[in-house]
């Protein structure tokens, strides 16, 4: 007899797992009495994390439609299977897993988000380009590929402005440029240097944008990088459960604490329900992220909605169509009483919650009294991470409810991307006491990092 399973792609080779991604969902599928299989490329550079939670690994060659396809037609005769997913916030350099995946599920009959809204939410030119489209607030934009068109665009959009990947994560090579000296040396400094980021492979691949009307853009990992005109205000996430094409903005964080360093900008300290948003404000943000997600055409995943509210009202970021990051699981789980792996297993599934529930959830996350805080402590310099001094305070702190401390081992660039060399979850009175803690906290917690001499 045939075993229902499910299927995850895992195209991760960055060297800490930059999103452990599958376990979390593995252990809400297992829960179901599901196999978790992971499929992999047989070049995956990391074989022994593949191995760690999957009830078995599978290997195929290319990251292609006819490849997954194949693969999955050799597990037919053991496994049912009911599910096929991935991290689709990665835009490898072998291909794009999110599309690719989509694509493989739609033409088994399988849950599935939409192909190409996947591929315009990981490539942030085109993100743009959508909300434009649809007249949605947004800021001027450009997709550069040398010195020459980077002084175009700067001159059309103006100072300050943002200058980063049109591909990425872990706000790589990201940098406030408030003038042409500024946005030249970054770019130069990304031309010599992308390489060297931990997830260089999120850069995708090389490809040819195109759309009736318009003029070709060739898009090229480590030269490519976009420009967008810098949005003023205080800068929130808003994190979204879609099912089909209703979308339901379950809750808001507001970031309190954002640094920037040479080429990229931290997000050190976050607080959830929000503290400088009104009522009527929130309202406008969670009907501004509806309207952008279905302007890109989002349909059955989670998304990270990420915004500034302006004084004309709140201007997207960026688009990610998957889980937020840092602690956004729990504060789904703690506010809004939603387990966001079950919700997205049963949804590959074909019995997602209903409506009512899922707005019962959104209801309770909003009207909650216990507010909690994100916080992140990051490398202050280059080096090789040795762990913390000090980590029992921890342990004994009122309202730390979950915290997680980077593996060690391994050089990190402190000044071209983030570092989570720990992370916090912490139940607060108030913005005054997030602060507080998150000051305590740098203090009193002292990473040890070896310089690259003594590595």
């Amino acid at each position: 007899m045939k075993q229902d399973a499910i299927l995850f792609v895992d195209v991760d080779d960055s060297p800490d797992g930059r999103y452990r991604y599958a376990d979390p969902h593995f252990a809400a599928a297992r829960a179901r009495g599901l196999a978790c299989l992971t499929a992999a490329l047989s070049v995956h550079g990391r074989l022994p994390r593949l191995y760690e939670t999957s009830d078995n690994v599978y290997f195929f060659d290319t990251l292609s439609e006819t490849d997954l396809l194949d693969l999955l037609e050799r597990l037919g005769g053991q496994y049912t299977i009911r599910a096929i997913f991935c991290h689709a916030g990665h835009a490898s350099a072998r291909g794009q897993v999110g599309p690719i995946v989509a694509q493989v599920a739609r033409q088994l009959g399988l849950v599935h988000g939409c192909a190409d809204a996947i591929a315009t939410c990981n490539n942030k030119f085109l993100m743009r380009r959508a909300l434009q489209k649809r007249q949605l607030r947004s800021v001027p934009f450009a997709l550069c590929n040398d010195q020459r068109s980077l002084a175009q665009a700067a001159a059309r959009i103006g100072f300050p402005l943002i200058a980063k990947p049109a591909f990425g994560a872990a706000s790589v090579f990201i940098k406030k440029c408030s003038n042409w000296a500024e946005l030249s040396a970054h770019y130069a400094r990304y031309l010599h240097q992308h390489g060297e980021a931990a997830c260089a492979d999120f850069y995708g691949a090389a490809h040819t944008l195109s759309e009736q009307g318009e003029p070709l853009r060739d898009y090229i990992p480590g030269r490519s990088i976009l420009l967008e005109g810098y949005i003023e205000g205080i800068e929130g996430t808003v994190e979204c459960a879609i099912v089909d094409e209703r979308v339901h903005p379950m809750l808001i964080n507001e970031k309190l604490i954002l640094t920037e360093r040479s080429s990229t900008i931290l997000e050190n300290l976050l607080i959830t329900p929000p503290v400088s948003f009104t009522e009527a404000q929130c309202e406008d943000i969670r009907q501004y992220a509806k309207d952008c997600l279905r302007a890109v055409g989002m349909t059955n995943s989670m998304v990270h909605f990420e915004f500034r509210m302006t004084e004309d009202g709140p201007v997207a970021i960026e688009i990610n169509p998957r889980l937020g990051g840092l602690y956004v699981n729990a504060a789904l789980r703690d506010l809004a009483g939603m387990d966001p792996y079950a919700f997205y297993i049963s949804l590959l599934l074909g019995d997602p919650p209903a409506s009512p529930d899922l707005d019962a959830h959104t209801l309770k996350a909003s009207h909650s009294r216990q507010r909690y805080a994100m916080l992140a402590i990051y490398p202050e310099e280059s080096g090789t991470f040795a762990g913390f001094e000090g980590l029992e305070l921890l342990d004994d702190c009122d309202g730390v409810e979950e915290y997680a401390v980077q593996e060690s081992g391994g050089y990190l660039n402190a000044d071209i991307e983030e570092h989570y060399l720990l992370k916090c979850w912490v139940s607060v009175d108030d913005a005054a006491h997030a602060h507080a803690l998150h000051e305590h906290f740098r203090a009193c917690l002292k990473p040890i990092i070896h310089p690259l001499a003594e590595a």
